[in-house]
C-alpha cells in the first residue's frame, strides 16, 4: 500500500511539473487525487473498527496525523512569500482575505474558495471559478491543500458512517454517484465540479470502506499475501488510469478511481508488514503538500523538484510524524482500556459486523 500512496503523490508532481519523461507522469494529479480518497476511506473504516473507541479520540488523532505538517509546510510556504503577495490578498477586501487567511490555517473551507469569486471586496458564488480573476485558490498558502478540506469532511463524518450497514453505503454511494452524473447533464461537467466538490467524491471515501469489509475475504485467498500479485494488481490500475486519460473525457475518470477499490485490499495485504513499505507511504503526505511550495518559489526542475520533495519528506517523517504517531499510538491505546460507546474490535469481528448489519437491512 505504501508503494502505490508513493506514487500516487509522485502522480500530482508530475501534473504540476511536467517530467522529463511522459510514463513518470503515471496519471494524472485528478486521479490520483480520487484514489487517495479510496485509500482514505479504506484506512478511516479499519482504524474505527480496530482502534478507536470514541469518536473524539478519531478526531484528536486525525488532527495530530493532519495538521502539524500541514502547518510545518505552510510556515516554511509563508518564508518564501514574497511581500507584495501579501499585499495583493490584503487589497482583494477584508472578506475574501479573512477568508483566505483562515481557510490557509484551520484547512476548512479552502475548496469554498474554488466555487467564489471576488468583486469590488464582495465574495459572490460561481460555478466556473476560473472565469474569474483573481482566482482565491491562487493565495492558498499551500496549493494543493484544498483536498484536505475534502478529506477533514470525511473524517467528521465518518465514525457514523463507519458503523452503517454495507448495503447503506452502497446506497450512499450510488445515490450520490446519480446525481453526480444528473449534474453533468445540468451542464456542470467541468472544474471544480467533477473533482473538487465534496459530495461528488464522497462516494469514493465510502468505496474504499466498503473495501476494508472485503479485506477478510481477500485474506482467505491463497495469493493473498503475494507481493507479486498485488504489483501486478497495482500496475493494471496505472494502466487503467492511463487507458481512461487518453481515451475517456477527464469529469469521468472518477470511475478509474473507484476501482482502485478493488487494488487496496490486495495490496495493504501483501505488504502491511514490511516496515519499509510503511516508511514510503508515510512520504507521500508530506511530498504532496511540500512540492508545490518547491515548484512555486525554488525550482521547476522535475529531477530537483522529486529529489528536494523526497528530503524534505524524510526529515518531517522522521524528526516530527513518526513521535506524533506514537502520541496517537498511546492515545488509541488508553481509549481500548477504557470502556466507550464503541467497543475496539478486531478485523474479524468488524467483517462479522458488517455482515449482520448487512443481514438485518
Amino acid at each position: 500500500m505504501g508503494l502505490l500512496r508513493l506514487l500516487l503523490a509522485l502522480a500530482v508532481v508530475g501534473d504540476h511539473v511536467l517530467p522529463p519523461f511522459p510514463w513518470l507522469r503515471l496519471t494524472t494529479g485528478i486521479m490520483a487525487v480520487e484514489v487517495f480518497f479510496v485509500v482514505s476511506g479504506f484506512y478511516m473504516q479499519m482504524v474505527l473498527s480496530q482502534r478507536y473507541a470514541s469518536a473524539g479520540a478519531f478526531y484528536l488523532s486525525r488532527a495530530v496525523r493532519i495538521f502539524p505538517t500541514y502547518w510545518l509546510v505552510a510556515a516554511l510556504a509563508l518564508a518564501l512569500w514574497p511581500v507584495n503577495d501579501f499585499h495583493q490578498i490584503a487589497s482583494l477586501g477584508w472578506q475574501p482575505a479573512i477568508l483566505v487567511f483562515a481557510s490557509s490555517i484551520l484547512i476548512f473551507l479552502q475548496d469554498t474558495l474554488l466555487f467564489l469569486g471576488v468583486d469590488r471586496g464582495e465574495l459572490f458564488f460561481t460555478a466556473n471559478f476560473h472565469s474569474t480573476a483573481p482566482q482565491l485558490s491562487s493565495y492558498l498558502v499551500v496549493r494543493p491543500s484544498w483536498t484536505l478540506a475534502l478529506e477533514l469532511y470525511f473524517y467528521l463524518m465518518a465514525p457514523f458512517v463507519a458503523r452503517l450497514s454495507s448495503f447503506r453505503l452502497g446506497a450512499i454511494a450510488l445515490m450520490l454517484t446519480g446525481a453526480r452524473l444528473a449534474a453533468y447533464g445540468a451542464g456542470l461537467d467541468h472544474d471544480p465540479w467533477y473533482y473538487r466538490f465534496f459530495p461528488f467524491e464522497l462516494p469514493l471515501f465510502v468505496l474504499g470502506m466498503l473495501s476494508f469489509r472485503l479485506f477478510n475475504q481477500i485474506e482467505m485467498l491463497p495469493f493473498s499475501r503475494s507481493r507479486a500479485v498485488a504489483l501486478v494488481a497495482i500496475a493494471g490500475l496505472i494502466v487503467l488510469g492511463q487507458h481512461f486519460v487518453l481515451n475517456v473525457p477527464e469529469q469521468y475518470g472518477f470511475v478509474a478511481a473507484a476501482m482502485a477499490a478493488a487494488v487496496v485490499p490486495v495490496a495493504f495485504a501483501a505488504f502491511k508488514d514490511v516496515s519499509i513499505d510503511r516508511f514510503v507511504g508515510d512520504l507521500s503526505y508530506p511530498i504532496y503538500l511540500v512540492h508545490f511550495p518547491i515548484i512555486q518559489f525554488l525550482s521547476n526542475n522535475y529531477a530537483v523538484v522529486v529529489a528536494t520533495s523526497l528530503l524534505v519528506s524524510c526529515f518531517i517523517v522522521v524528526g516530527l510524524e513518526r513521535p506524533l504517531d506514537r502520541l496517537r499510538h498511546r492515545l488509541a491505546g488508553e481509549n481500548r482500556a477504557n470502556k466507550q460507546p464503541i467497543p475496539a474490535i478486531t478485523a474479524e469481528a468488524a467483517f462479522e459486523l458488517a455482515n449482520t448489519a448487512d443481514q438485518k437491512s
